[in-house]
């Protein structure tokens, strides 16, 4: 059976602090960051783990600090593009012409959909900045190598005069610090990472029951609880078998979203609906909704699934 991996809900934050003024962000994009040298007022040298990182929803808040210091590409990538994988050297490459005065924050933004949304980014590839800790939108797609060299060249002299002139020198023994979770969250991730997915399901819950408008704890929940219905499942064998209830439609989309093919397992969802009673559609609708919450607003196949089921309501 082909090993699927499952961490890609691992470690959702909340990304508000993106978009709040310096004053307003949390202590954990405020405290002392790990790895960073102080020469003077002037020059400045941050020892980071590398030049180019990829990061997720977990991580890339360790990074906030290092925005405050000097400027900050973010690469909005998705496997499921090659202009995207284009992209990525070209900005790779970028980086390295520039001597550590800019560092590259990869993203995969099919597995991180909350940060897209606070980004508001609606289209991968695309890449931003973050310049004291705040988005700047860049562009979405390729571009030609030029191109990009003149839209980064503006957002350094941007840096520059907001005083982000620091240096960075990869170090492999930098180590960022880990961001600080709300215990709700913290538990659930932890269950989750032991695959203890009911656990994980009814910490969610109770975030939720705490604070009923946490985005993040909406996302997780809808996570958790497809883990725990695809948990156990051999999903090779449930992707080669003949779908013949509304059950195996139901499993079916589940595990196709649990790897990530979300563009399979709402078509899944929609051709069933198209055809089904009254009481199996409303079923479904539940059922999509629910996915719909795990891959994102942004993603393009919800937007997709969206407008097709519309049409199909209506």
């Amino acid at each position: 059976m082909t090993d699927y991996s499952k961490a890609a809900f691992r470690g959702a934050v909340d990304l508000s602090s993106l978009t709040k003024p310096k004053s307003a962000q949390p202590a954990a994009a405020q405290s002392p960051q790990a790895g960073v040298e102080q020469q003077g007022t002037e020059a400045q040298v941050l020892r980071v783990p590398a030049l180019v990182v990829e990061v997720n929803q977990a991580t890339i808040v360790s990074y906030l600090k290092i925005s405050e210091r000097m400027p900050v590409l973010v690469d909005f990538f998705t496997s499921r593009s090659e202009s995207s994988a284009t992209l990525t050297k070209k900005l790779e490459a970028e980086v390295a012409n520039r001597n550590g005065a800019v560092m590259l924050l990869r993203i995969d933004g099919d597995a991180n959909q909350p940060i897209l949304e606070a980004f508001q980014i609606t289209q991968i590839p695309a890449v931003a900045a973050l310049l004291k800790g705040q988005p700047v939108p860049m562009f979405s797609g390729d571009q030609e190598a030029e191109v990009i060299t003149q839209i980064i060249d503006k957002v350094m002299v941007l840096a520059q005069e907001n005083g982000l002139v620091a240096t960075a020198v990869a170090d492999d023994n930098a180590e960022m610090p880990k961001p600080m979770l709300p215990p709700r969250h913290q538990a659930a991730y932890d269950a989750i990472d032991a695959e203890d997915y009911v656990t994980a399901v009814k910490e969610f819950e109770a975030a939720l029951a705490e604070a009923p408008a946490d985005e993040i704890a909406v996302v997780g929940l809808a996570q958790a609880k497809l883990l725990v219905r695809t948990d156990k499942q051999d999903l090779e064998q449930v992707l080669q078998a003949p779908v013949q209830t509304l059950a195996d439609v139901l499993l079916k989309s589940d595990v196709l979203a649990v790897i990530g093919h979300f563009e399979l397992s709402f078509k899944a969802l929609l051709d069933t609906f198209e055809v089904a009673t009254k009481e199996d559609r409303e079923v479904i609708r539940q059922h999509l909704v629910e996915l719909f919450k795990v891959a994102g607003a942004a993603n393009p196949d919800t937007i997709a699934a969206r407008i097709r089921l519309t049409n199909l309501l209506y």
